[in-house]
């Protein structure tokens, strides 16, 4: 009976909480740039996800450790708003939203209300709205949107990853040498941030690596990983984004990376229920073509390089991924299980022309994306 009332649970909130209602097409003034703001349905009532304003703004959020406050920092103003409450503090005044500020998934969503104060109290010489169009009037923006990367070096710490056979490698350090390598060359070529979800040899569980990527309000979230299988002769690489798994290989993978939960504590175990999963992946799903792109960007330039098994982009439930709201990858470069591949992987030279497709995907990437180019 409990597990039927948790069920009927789960489909109630799926069906309550749209995808997508409306978008609104936004133009910047005097830019070639364009974007888009989505509006999400919950029981009826449309909402904003305070992320994607701070990032049509290029702005920023900040949220209290206990979920009750949220602070969006855009045009040099600041707005305050409070869980549950219809409120929004701009100055020295309050001013109505009209519904209640919601809390899903961890993300703060915002009554869509809140445009037209934007339009007619906040940033009235700045902002026009019309039908479902926006237009902002700002010259400070950037000229680009892909700013901020944060790599994902897999597992770490008392969580070795896994170890090959042969020269019993462990990934926790492959793909830690893949992602400095990485990080060095998007830096000193493309002029992005790279943030790391760690720089040694220490634990960080699944959660706490995407919500590092939500705080450092990240572009873009790649985790890079080593594959390995039953089967030694198994051979390749492949690239996932964030759904249900299609096949039975998929599973397998997802199976190997998720198990890593068994090194965490009970409270952080707790984040990885179904209904969690539903909510991320209806949050992630806002990304989702973005993801593909970049998989496939990312899979193509991987082959090339490293004249590997072409295994194909693919969709998995990876835990690592939940979390992130913002276009997410994960990476397997080749099977540390596979002796032949493992003996490349030991090479310094193979590493770094992994580190080298990864930079090069994330650029043409950018160069899609950024809408100004």
């Amino acid at each position: 009976m409990k597990r039927k009332v948790i069920y009927l649970l789960v489909i109630f909130i799926f069906f309550s909480i749209s995808l997508v209602a409306k978008e609104y097409q936004v133009s910047y003034v005097n830019s070639a740039r364009t974007d888009y703001l989505a509006v999400f349905d919950y029981f009826g009532k449309k909402y904003l996800d305070i992320n994607e304003l701070s990032r049509i703004f290029e702005g920023d959020v900040d949220i209290s450790s206990d979920f009750q406050k949220a602070t969006l920092n855009i045009l040099q103003e600041e707005l305050t708003f409070y869980f549950d409450n219809n409120w929004v503090k701009f100055g020295e005044k309050n001013y109505n939203l009209h519904d209640n500020v919601q809390v899903i998934g961890g993300v703060y969503f915002i009554p869509e209300y809140i445009l037209k104060l934007f339009a007619s109290n906040f940033f009235p010489n700045k902002l026009n709205i019309e039908n479902d169009k926006i237009y902002i009037n700002i010259t400070e923006i950037n000229n680009y949107t892909i700013r901020r990367i944060v790599i994902d070096p897999g597992h770490g710490g008392r969580d070795p990853g896994a170890v090959g056979r042969s020269l019993y490698l462990a990934e926790k350090h492959l793909v830690l040498d893949i992602a400095k390598k990485a990080k060095w060359k998007l830096e000193s070529r493309l002029g992005v941030e790279v943030f790391l979800t760690r720089e040694g040899d220490e634990f960080t569980s699944l959660g706490d690596r995407t919500e590092f990527a939500n705080q450092k309000q990240a572009d873009l979230f790649v985790s890079l990983h080593c594959n390995a299988a039953w089967n030694s002769k198994s051979n390749g690489t492949e690239v996932f984004y964030l759904s249900t798994a299609q096949s039975d290989e998929a599973r397998a993978v997802q199976a190997l990376e998720n198990q890593v939960i068994k090194f965490e504590d009970e409270e952080s175990k707790s984040r990885y229920s179904d209904l969690d999963f539903i909510l991320y992946d209806m949050r992630q799903a806002e990304h989702l073509k973005e993801s593909a792109d970049l998989a496939k960007m990312c899979q193509k330039r991987l082959v090339r390089k490293l004249q590997t098994k072409n295994r194909g982009v693919k969709q998995a439930n990876f835990y690592v991924l939940r979390g992130a709201f913002m276009p997410a990858i994960l990476v397997e470069v080749a099977f540390v299980s596979n002796k032949y591949e493992e003996k490349k992987l030991d090479s310094s030279d193979f590493r770094n022309r992994a580190a080298e497709a990864i930079y090069e995907s994330v650029k043409s990437f950018k160069e899609k994306y950024d809408k100004s180019m």
